[in-house]
């Protein structure tokens, strides 16, 4: 028998734990229509990231459209919050750039996608890291469009997630 990974965190409700482990099983068997049954949009979000991640992973290139719109912006987002969205842009997803920014709009991140436009723009063309050819003024305004891009200009990106995937489900 398999041991629960949250029997040991007593600080969670007996609620949250089950939740989790549903969760868990879900982002495991892959189950796109228990994924819809998550009622809350974290759970919600988290789960399909897991899922496009272990897709991803298991077979590179594989994600369809859909899948690989809404797998850029979580990346991207969680390159944002974490550490920068030029770790996103120069380390994790280079050569995605471009589509980063369709994705971004796709889903409805409108103002986050112009924000990361414009900070694709300060790249060096030749694809040499930013910080070699930058100066004061470029790194000022990376930092300022990176902490826009945190600050969630199009409101909850979960929320954004969550209508996209509704919107193409039979696609997921």
């Amino acid at each position: 028998m398999k041991k629960d990974p949250y029997s040991e965190l007593s600080w969670m409700t007996e609620e949250i734990k089950n939740e989790l482990v549903i969760r868990d099983k879900i982002v495991e068997n892959e189950d796109i229509e228990s994924l819809f049954s998550l009622k809350d949009n974290s759970d919600f979000s988290i789960a399909l990231f897991e899922i496009l991640q272990k897709r991803n992973e298991k077979k590179p290139n594989s994600l369809n459209e859909i899948e690989l719109n809404l797998f850029l912006c979580m990346n991207l987002e969680n390159a944002g919050q974490a550490d920068s969205i030029l770790t996103f842009l120069q380390e994790w997803f280079p050569e995605q750039n471009e589509k980063v920014i369709k994705s971004l709009n796709e889903i409805g991140a409108t103002k986050s996608s112009e924000i990361i436009k414009k900070a694709v723009e300060l790249l060096p063309e030749n694809g040499s890291w930013f910080f070699e050819s930058s100066n004061e003024e470029s790194e000022k305004i990376m930092s300022e469009l990176d902490s826009e891009f945190s600050n969630y200009p199009d409101g909850s990106m979960r929320n954004l997630y969550r209508k996209y995937a509704e919107k193409h489900r039979n696609e997921l």
